[in-house]
């Protein structure tokens, strides 16, 4: 009998996990990628291009007078805004009309677009795929829309893969994907000219504030609507499951991305999702974060996304290579003392990846492994961070996965991350599930090259080979990258952890759903219990801890 309850028992909780996997699984129905450019002939007749203008102009006269009263000041705003989104959308429509039927010329006789910040050759067509004014963008993945009021027109700049260096070299999209660019735009009218029509697309994360005339005006702003449709547009939220299952086919999605070109003035905060996940696991927090002004005026935010069937172990590899490869593009020196004071975040596996990155002897996780006839203990040595192993005649990836240099973070922060382990990874359907994960080429070459690293030598036994490959084997409390992640010496910074309880109160007893507490408790650092579930990162309350947090990092030195 008791044998029968401890099956039915196993049997809803591999249940749970797979109710919590279906949704992922169905995941790929997505709203259309972006709303149409369309206006009617008959709303053109009612207020023709020319009488548009006009108002404009009327308007911009008005918003440039010093002496203006703040009740018709303010009206005046509202009505050049108005008219200002009418004239973008007409003339987005000719835009793409121009583009689809090759006609170069759209634009009547003196109107003229400028892109700041471009460089003076470019023209409008050759970055933009479209331009998308905000207030037509449906916000449908995000649980609060931030906008702020202001002067012009916030749009969502739509640049298609492969255009984003011409914007600007550094700016680190996901690949093959495409990319955005939140602009303001304002319609200018050079000193007063009837004839000449200036359409200004102000990049929002370089300027806030425009002068007209006498006054000065805080540019309008949707920081929602650009982060919506950045996620729509590179669709990882829809590789999610393919990521796990089939992790080869990720290639072009995987490394360090920003929606924002680099800007060196700003402190890098780098985002780690977890299994069954990618980077637009952040949306929400990321929305929250820069609705605060202080946050965005000093801080950039990174996203580390990679492919999760694959073990955290390797993938805690590419995550360094990534940020050292990006840092030694932007600052090749290191003489910006903004990467000195970057902030790393992990979700679940993506916290065991940073947490792991920052150990200081991270070789000490092989020092109970049997590594054929070698005792392991001969090269517990920092040496070979530089110096080849002795039993590494093809010089794998198993030296730069266990021997490295840790990567250099101010603070770090875990999002209900599984440092002792997750039960749910030893339940039987979460171990059919990791049995379906195809490994890519590279990887299991990679095998082979271990397992025969001398003739009369494998690492471990065979049958655990895989173990060290897929990341499910690797979240097992028993497996051995758990075990040999406990004990190892991490770098002395500021650490925080936020864990979630399902809001039901009873910590230490508590849990997430998928992760314990006794599992996401650390002995060192501050610690948030939120009611939330296993996705902290979308609690408002976990969005308000990161906002002190990374308050706190700026008074700190």
């Amino acid at each position: 009998m008791q044998g029968l309850i401890t099956w039915w028992n196993q049997c809803c909780r591999s249940w749970h996990v797979l109710s919590l996997l279906m949704p992922v699984m169905l995941s790929g129905c997505s709203a259309p990628l972006l709303p149409p450019a369309y206006v009617s002939a008959s709303e053109r007749e009612a207020l023709p291009d020319a009488k548009l203008i006009s108002l404009l102009k009327q308007d911009w006269a008005l918003l440039g007078n010093k002496r203006l009263d703040e009740p018709t000041r303010a009206a005046a705003l509202a009505r050049y805004n108005h008219h200002a989104y009418l004239l973008i959308c007409r003339y987005r429509a000719d835009i793409k009309a121009a583009i689809n039927e090759q006609r170069p010329h759209v634009l009547p006789q003196g109107v003229t677009f400028k892109q700041d910040g471009f460089p003076a050759h470019l023209r409008f067509r050759e970055v933009y795929e479209d331009v998308v004014p905000a207030q037509d963008v449906e916000i449908e993945s995000l649980q609060d829309h931030f906008t702020e009021p202001g002067l012009g027109v916030p749009l969502v700049g739509v640049i298609p893969a492969g255009k984003e260096n011409k914007l600007d070299r550094h700016h680190f999209a996901i690949t093959s994907r495409g990319t955005v660019q939140a602009l303001t735009m304002v319609v200018e009218f050079p000193n007063g000219k009837d004839n000449q029509v200036c359409i200004r697309l102000i990049p929002r994360n370089r300027q806030s504030k425009f002068k007209v005339g006498g006054v000065t005006y805080p540019l309008a702003a949707d920081i929602s609507a650009t982060i919506e449709v950045y996620w729509n547009l590179t669709r990882v939220k829809e590789d999610r499951m393919l990521g796990m299952l089939r992790p080869q086919e990720l290639r072009d999605t995987s490394g360090l991305s920003s929606i924002d070109s680099y800007n060196p003035k700003k402190i890098p905060v780098i985002l780690t999702h977890g299994l069954l996940s990618s980077a637009g696991t952040f949306d929400n927090l990321v929305n929250r974060l820069l609705a605060d002004p202080v946050i965005r005026e000093h801080y950039q935010f990174w996203y580390f996304n990679y492919p999760t069937g694959v073990a955290w172990t390797i993938s805690a590899r590419y995550y360094r290579d990534s940020i050292r490869k990006v840092r030694n593009e932007v600052d090749p020196h290191h003489t910006n003392k903004n990467w000195d004071r970057m902030v790393v975040v992990g979700h679940s596996m993506g916290g065991l990846i940073t947490h792991y990155s920052q150990c200081v002897e991270p070789w000490k996780m092989l020092r109970n492994r049997n590594i054929g006839k070698l005792d392991m203990d001969d090269y517990m040595d920092a040496r070979y961070i530089t110096e080849p192993l002795p039993f590494s005649g093809k010089q794998s990836n198993l030296q730069k996965d266990y021997y490295f240099r840790p990567v250099n973070a101010a603070r770090v922060v875990y999002l209900a991350t599984p440092h002792k382990g997750a039960p749910m990874a030893q339940y039987s359907i979460t171990r059919w599930l990791m049995g379906l994960v195809e490994l890519p080429q590279t990887i299991v070459q990679e095998v082979f090259n271990i397992a025969t690293l001398q003739q009369d030598m494998l690492l471990l036994e065979p049958s655990k080979l895989t173990e060290w490959f897929t990341s499910g084997d690797q979240l097992s409390p028993e497996g051995y990258s758990i075990q040999g992640l406990k004990g190892l010496t991490v770098r002395n910074v500021p650490t925080h952890s936020v864990i979630g309880d399902r809001g039901r109160g009873d910590t230490p007893d508590s849990s997430d759903g998928v992760v314990p507490y006794w599992s996401s408790h650390i002995s060192w650092g501050s610690e948030k219990i939120v009611p939330a579930d296993h996705s902290v990162q979308d609690a408002p309350e976990t969005a308000e801890e990161l906002k002190r947090i990374l308050k706190e990092h700026l008074k700190s030195r």
